[in-house]
């Protein structure tokens, strides 16, 4: 017997391919699912719930890939769905004068080009491009976060980081 969940993560590729950007492939994952009684486990539960996360990227409207999702849900049968918590991507050209001031102050810090990636996780460049405010994700990363220490940084890659943020805020004022 198909179920829900069956059609579901069947669906989930197709919203990855559709919600790709250039070369980067869109992510769509079941975040949780909800239900049952840990302590009547024989019992069929009355409800679940299944939580979806499906990003976004920057160049497609919030209000379409809403609608795609939710017809997509509602074409379930005897499922309810809502969208609950969006957050719009945000895009700055390669050309615009803060990306070549960060890359050259980055250049100068590390010493090679910098490396650059769509960013697929919220920030406030999302709010910021709203209100036509240039903004760039920049910084360094450990990757995933390590199983016991967590979300970390190098201090070494902190510092440098805040010395490329300098220099590339001193090129854009014309203090540099």
């Amino acid at each position: 017997m198909r179920t829900v969940l069956d059609t579901v993560l069947e669906w989930l590729p197709r919203w990855e391919e559709e919600m790709s950007y250039g070369d980067v492939r869109g992510v769509a994952n079941v975040g949780a699912i909800e239900g049952g009684f840990g302590w009547r486990v024989s019992r069929t539960p009355h409800r679940t719930d299944l939580f979806l996360d499906l990003r976004v990227p920057p160049d497609v409207a919030m209000a379409d890939a809403r609608r795609k999702a939710l017809e997509f849900a509602r074409s379930l049968d005897g499922v309810d769905a809502e969208v609950y918590v969006t957050a719009p991507g945000a895009e700055i050209a390669a050309e615009h004068p803060l990306v070549g001031a960060l890359d050259d102050a980055h250049e100068e810090v590390f010493g090679a080009k910098a490396e650059s990636d769509v960013t697929r996780w919220f920030s406030d460049a999302s709010v910021l491009t709203r209100y036509g405010i240039p903004t760039v994700n920049y910084g360094t990363s450990s990757g995933l976060p390590d199983a016991e220490l967590g979300e970390n940084l190098a201090i070494e890659g902190l510092v440098n980081t805040a010395e490329v943020y300098a220099r590339a805020a001193m090129r854009v004022c014309e203090v540099a």
